[in-house]
């Protein structure tokens, strides 16, 4: 008896699973499909438009590590669950879980390259450090360069829980 109550969890566990995948890709595929038909030339830039929790900010690549993710404004845990965020307050801090959307950051490198593409064209950028900090070390969003990148996930990358630091990428503006 037990058993098959443990399998009818585990079934339902796993289509919770799924279902939330599946949402995750596609949202990411109406994202890239609504970049791709703005008109850049028409669309204000992304610092004159106000932007509210989810909109489209953008989509990062790391070419070597084959990431393509499509960012959204803000952090909230809905945004997360479908992308990265932009966080509010920082002019290129993005974050993503470390167990989905950011999970190819683990084998990131220095001279990597970052492409940046919004409505307001495409941006590229080396990194040139990547650190492990505690989760309340938000120094290394403040001295955010103008012309630079900032990528935050949860460290360790195969932790189980809620992780302990924070792996931060910088990169500079090519």
């Amino acid at each position: 008896m037990i058993y098959r109550f443990l399998i009818l969890v585990g079934l339902v566990c796993l289509g919770l699973w799924g279902f939330f995948t599946v949402q995750a890709r596609w949202e990411q595929e109406a994202l890239e499909e609504q970049l791709y038909r703005a008109k850049p030339a028409s669309t204000p830039s992304v610092s004159k438009r106000v932007l509210k929790e989810g909109d489209l900010f953008g989509r990062l690549e790391v070419p070597r590590l084959n990431m393509s993710v499509m960012v959204m404004e803000g952090v909230a845990a809905r945004t997360l669950r479908l992308g990265a965020g932009h966080i509010p307050g920082t002019t290129m801090g993005i974050a993503a879980h470390r167990d989905s959307f950011f999970r190819p950051l683990s084998g990131i490198q220095k001279d990597d390259i970052i492409r940046f593409t919004s409505l307001d064209g495409s941006r590229e950028y080396r990194v040139v450090s990547t650190k492990i900090v505690g989760p309340k070390d938000t120094y290394v969003l403040e001295t955010e360069p103008k012309d630079s990148i900032t990528l935050v996930t949860c460290y360790p990358f195969y932790y189980i829980g809620p992780a302990p630091k924070r792996f931060i990428v910088q990169a500079t503006k090519l």
